[in-house]
């Protein structure tokens, strides 16, 4: 399993998708992350992103995701939650109408701390409740039920502190691969849905806030056609 995933992250990024048609547009997304801890176990987070692209024009998503984590011990989080999102049409290869889809995920997160760097796996699985678009023969769509699918997500993330100012302020370089796996509607992966790969800067700017901010590179399959999202990608975190 561990070669499989080394496997999968040196391959992804090389991908050869000239073969078929791709699509490239450009994105701006931004991220608010609420955390209280709760207790020396229990904490609480609430998500809020705005996702914008064709140059800042259009709504692309906007997602909003309340979840919980129980930590056993610092190096092992688990969590549940709930994801809303909502997909807008922009594009001819995007949704034709705006959807919206409703999901609980289940996460592990397993972290590894060096003396110079940092290391964490995230996986986390997903049920969806996607709205079903139907075509209705006259260039027009309407929503009809929703479409049950599973998805597996597996995340690879290093970081690397260049610079410390005091306690609480500090930079430091991120890395992480993401790649998602479409099980449909069964528990056995059916193909790679996507692929995420981002690298930028986290500055700790006090005990409560960090920012993390980076080049975000998305490839999706869908069909036929590959999607390639460029995104200038901004986190904010603020722990109450």
């Amino acid at each position: 399993m561990k070669q499989f995933i080394i496997g999968l992250l040196i391959t992804l990024p090389f991908l050869n998708v000239t073969a078929q048609e791709r699509e490239t547009h450009y994105s701006s997304w931004n991220t608010i992350n609420i955390n209280k801890k709760l207790n020396d176990k229990w904490s609480v987070n609430s998500e809020f992103n705005f996702r914008r692209t064709n140059f800042l024009r259009d709504w692309e998503q906007f997602i909003v995701r309340p979840f919980v984590h129980y930590t056993f011990e610092n190096d092992l989080d688990i969590a549940v939650g709930y994801s809303y999102i909502k997909n807008y049409s922009y594009a001819p290869y995007s949704t034709p109408i705006d959807a919206i889809e409703n999901n609980i995920f289940q996460q592990l997160t397993i972290k590894h701390s060096f003396s110079t760097f940092s290391f964490d796996h995230r996986l986390r699985f997903e049920e969806r409740f996607i709205d079903t678009i139907i075509n209705n023969g006259d260039n027009s769509y309407t929503i009809n039920g929703t479409t049950y699918r599973n998805r597996f997500r597996y995340k690879f993330q290093i970081t690397v502190p260049i610079k410390n100012f005091n306690t609480t302020q500090g930079v430091s370089i991120v890395l992480y691969d993401e790649a998602f796996l479409d099980f449909g509607n069964g528990l056995r992966p059916e193909k790679l849905d996507q692929n995420w790969m981002f690298l930028g800067f986290v500055f700790r700017a006090s005990e409560h806030i960090k920012i993390r901010s980076g080049y975000h590179d998305i490839y999706a399959k869908r069909s036929d056609l590959f999607i390639n999202n460029q995104v200038w990608e901004t986190t904010v975190t603020y722990k109450i």
